[in-house]
């Protein structure tokens, strides 16, 4: 088989095992694992399809998250009149460009063995079991690819940027436990863990000033002065509601009667996605849980005291109501922003129905404080509009190299998503100053 073929089969096996998803992907990678660890076989396949029912599950309520809030998103750019010229279309266009790449089997492995070697070492605690998510690393090495045609480079890029993406998900992993209930896991999800670099000093500087310091928005504290309105499904209800009455009568020929039902619409899909969120999640760690205990039963016999965590796709941590209401919160919040930041290219629009990402590491620095949250969550999608523009050029020229139209009014492509990985584009910036 020549070169060129070798690759081509490479790829194929790689496009066969991504186009399955990862809700299948990741229940076959945990029943391999939990049976490398001596699990019962009966125990991981069920631990393994449970797993992946809670990931579809956790999906499908994302997916009407999203489907619910895009729309209002959209009213909101249209309603208010955005002229802005890099539009944000999405992580999806983002993750499938950098799946497309001629590099994907070399940035694949080169991060599988990182993380390999890392454990062995012991230089993290993190075995990053969301290699769908590897799209984030990649995507960057596939731009350093496309402006300095270096291969090394890239590839070199993808093992630094996860090989820090597994150190902060090591860092993080005690507060995500004890914020958002996720015992054993942890975070190496590049655009949410990298936020920790910024807000956990930002919370320390916070802690410092008189007066904001003692500004304390609980989810306990709320429920207990708000009562039946300070429940996450209720906050779900006014948010939405109070999103989509500002989408509907921001428009200039208004019906009140059709506003009202869109608003009673996503108010309660809104509502429901706030409650079905933990449940889905309850279903992950169900299955989770055989897995996590055969590996550390395994490691104890072998290892004695060595501890891991299993690292998963942040969607995990979407289950805080503070997480999601401080997304909601930040979409009229970012617009605003993109309006009034000077020098701001970027239109956001498909990436605003996932900002929960983003602000993830808002809220557990500072123990789910709304308040604290949302300056710090502010501040970030400052940066991330900020890094939005400057990508713009290099997502353009890799959607140009796979054929993908650019949207009508739109001089370039951008990526809220792709923005959200913030310090992935410092290796980026190096490596295009010393070799172009």
């Amino acid at each position: 088989m020549k070169g060129g073929n070798k690759m081509d089969f490479i790829m194929s096996i790689f496009n066969f095992i991504i186009d399955m998803g990862a809700a299948v992907m990741m229940p076959i990678i945990l029943i391999i694992i939990g049976l490398i660890m001596g699990a019962k076989f009966g125990d991981v396949v069920r631990a393994g399809v449970t797993f992946g029912i809670g990931f579809i599950g956790l999906n499908l309520v994302i997916g009407l998250m999203s489907s619910t809030i895009t729309p209002v998103a959209n009213d909101l750019v249209k309603n208010l009149g955005f002229k802005l010229t890099a539009i944000d279309t999405g992580w999806a266009t983002a993750s499938a460009l950098a799946w497309s790449t001629e590099i994907v089997p070399l940035v694949f492995m080169a991060i599988l063995l990182t993380n390999v070697v890392m454990l062995l070492f012991g230089l993290t605690k993190t075995m990053d079991i969301d290699i769908w998510n590897y799209w984030h690393a990649l995507f960057i090495a596939s731009c350093i690819v496309l402006v300095t045609g270096n291969v090394f480079v890239a590839v070199l890029s993808s093992i630094i940027n996860m090989a820090i993406c597994f150190k902060l998900a090591d860092w993080t992993q005690k507060d995500c436990e004890e914020v958002l209930g996720l015992e054993g896991i942890s975070l190496p999800h590049m655009q949410a863990v990298n936020w920790a670099i910024i807000t956990y000093p930002l919370n320390w500087l916070l802690d410092r000033i008189p007066g904001v310091k003692d500004i304390e928005w609980t989810t306990d504290g709320i429920v207990e002065k708000l009562g039946l309105l300070g429940e996450p499904m209720m906050l779900g209800l006014i948010i939405g509601g109070l999103l989509s009455a500002a989408a509907q009568f921001s428009a200039p020929d208004v019906n009140v009667i059709n506003a009202i039902q869109q608003i009673f619409i996503v108010g309660m899909n809104v509502a429901a996605v706030l409650l079905l969120i933990p449940r889905m999640i309850s279903l992950l760690m169900e299955g989770l849980m055989v897995i996590s205990e055969a590996t550390q039963e395994f490691l104890n016999k072998r290892f004695p005291g060595k501890e891991i965590y299993i690292g998963l796709d942040a969607a995990v941590a979407t289950g805080h109501p503070f997480v999601i209401a401080t997304g909601l919160l930040m979409i009229p919040i970012t617009l605003l922003l993109a309006f009034i930041l000077p020098g701001n290219t970027t239109l956001p629009l498909a990436d605003l129905s996932v900002l929960t990402f983003a602000v993830i590491f808002s809220v557990v620095p500072c123990k789910g404080n709304l308040f604290r949250a949302l300056i710090m969550a502010t501040i970030t999608m400052i940066i991330v509009l900020y890094v939005a523009s400057y990508a713009a050029p290099y997502m353009t020229g890799l959607a140009s190299n796979a054929n993908l139209t650019v949207p009508e009014g739109a001089a370039q492509l951008t990526c809220l998503g792709a923005a959200f990985q913030w310090y992935s584009w410092i290796p980026f910036a190096l490596a295009k100053f010393f070799l172009t």
